[in-house]
């Protein structure tokens, strides 16, 4: 008689079972972050009535860059927590928080019901939103990774960029569905709030399917080592600041990028030049959808290759198409936008190695933490303020090509790190991760 194959034990679930679960919870991460900034130009006659068209739309963004700048916030709780009790309890939480806040959203009463408590109300629910998708980036990526078998990290990590990207899109093409069924002013009225209520059921699978979850082997271990860091923030800023700084430049540039042209741009066509939103956003959805399907591909291709050569060619790509694809999306025409976010996402693809790049750059007893200092800062100053910036230079220089100036300022930044950067993809995870060390000081 056949005996049964052995059950892995319940620590070690399947790397693969790990990348389902870690996956489908940033979709639906992202996807409750994105639906608000596709319908930031219905949010802002909701709750910031009264205004001009641009200064309400500007009103919208600045509760948009709240969610961003409560992600630091978030990032450095959540990542502590992930080096202090594991990264598994955090996931949990976060998608919860996320999903709560989103669907809190869809039901808070607009302005004409009870005044400006509305938009304090819904500045507190982007925060909600900013604190779970803080913890959900670095909580993610060190999941994924630490359960990626070694020469995959690049090909597992790319599809937490894979996901994101799904994510956004699902939110968006949320958006353009209910800007094709429902008539403009029962869209403005209640039909965007649908978008949001979606988010419930949506978490409640994501949660299911965390739930099921276990630690990552390589926190166990650590655990078992009696090695968890007490104070892994602290560590990880006096032990680890040139990688620091390493990977928060290409975080900055990618996210600043990835804000200005998929959340800001569509809204700006919509209210300064009468495009039509759908069209907008249908043409964000094709970028939106190469970098979901080129991702898997580029990150076993950086498992081949390294990470090096994707993370110049993304930087450099981005330094060299940003200025021609903003002018292809502000033509508005259908052919300009769907050619201007492809080129725009191409660069982007190349960058999917980040996620794998970062956790090979530090230790698992600091990894969540120095992962939330990365993302939390990188997309708390560069990202979530993005729209509004793109917004206020439009204003005050009247120059439309200034935000993409700024882009590409910055991308020169993100040049310069992938230059000094070092390979991570061909060692093991947890190899050559010790603190830096201090400057020698001369005798005297």
């Amino acid at each position: 008689m056949r005996r049964p194959s052995p059950r892995l034990p319940p620590e070690h679930p399947t790397p693969g079972r790990a990348l389902v679960a870690g996956g489908i919870g940033n979709v639906v991460e992202w996807y409750d972050f994105a639906v608000y900034g596709a319908f930031a130009t219905v949010i802002a006659t909701t709750y910031f009535p009264g205004a001009d068209p641009v200064a309400g739309l500007s009103a919208s963004f600045a509760v948009f860059a709240t969610a961003f700048l409560a992600r630091p916030v978030g990032a450095m709780v959540f990542g502590r927590l992930g080096d202090r009790v594991g990264r598994r309890q955090v996931l949990v939480v976060v998608i919860v928080l996320m999903a709560a806040a989103t669907a809190g959203i869809g039901l808070l009463p607009g302005h004409a019901s009870i005044g400006v408590l509305a938009p304090v109300l819904l500045v507190v629910l982007r925060s909600a939103q900013g604190l779970s998708v803080g913890g959900e980036a670095a909580g993610a990526t060190a999941f994924v990774v630490e359960y990626a078998p070694e020469g995959q990290r690049g090909w597992y990590g790319s599809w937490l960029w894979s996901t994101l990207a799904l994510g956004v899109a699902g939110g968006i093409g949320a958006a353009v569905l209910l800007a094709q069924v429902f008539p403009r002013p029962v869209l403005e009225d209640r039909g965007w709030r649908l978008a949001f209520l979606v988010a419930l059921p949506l978490g409640l699978v994501g949660l299911y399917l965390r739930l099921r979850l276990d630690e990552t082997p390589r926190f166990r271990a650590v655990e078992r080592a009696g090695a968890v860091a007490r104070r892994p923030l602290a560590d990880t800023l006096g032990g680890h600041r040139g990688r620091l700084l390493l990977g928060l430049a290409p975080v900055a540039a990618a996210s600043l990028t990835f804000n200005l042209f998929f959340f800001y741009l569509p809204g700006y066509l919509a209210t300064a030049r009468g495009i039509p939103l759908p069209r907008t956003l249908a043409g964000a959805l094709a970028g939106l959808l190469l970098v979901a399907v080129a991702a898997p591909a580029l990150g076993r291709l950086s498992d081949r290759v390294g990470r090096r050569p994707l993370l110049v060619a993304g930087t450099v790509g981005l330094l060299l198409v940003l200025l021609p694809a903003f002018l292809l999306i502000r033509r508005g025409g259908p052919a300009a936008l769907t050619v201007g976010y492809v080129l725009v996402a191409l660069p982007l693809s190349c960058l999917v190695i980040v996620p794998s790049y970062l956790a090979e750059l530090f230790p698992t007893r600091v990894r969540s933490s120095a992962l939330a200092i990365s993302y939390g800062l990188g997309t708390a100053l560069f990202g979530g303020t993005a729209p509004l910036v793109a917004t206020l230079l439009v204003r005050r220089t009247g120059n439309p090509m200034a935000p993409a100036a700024y882009a590409a300022a910055l991308a020169v930044a993100a040049v310069a790190a992938a230059a000094a950067s070092t390979e991570t993809a061909f060692r093991p995870l947890d190899a050559a991760h010790q603190p830096e060390p201090e400057p020698a000081r001369p005798r005297r």
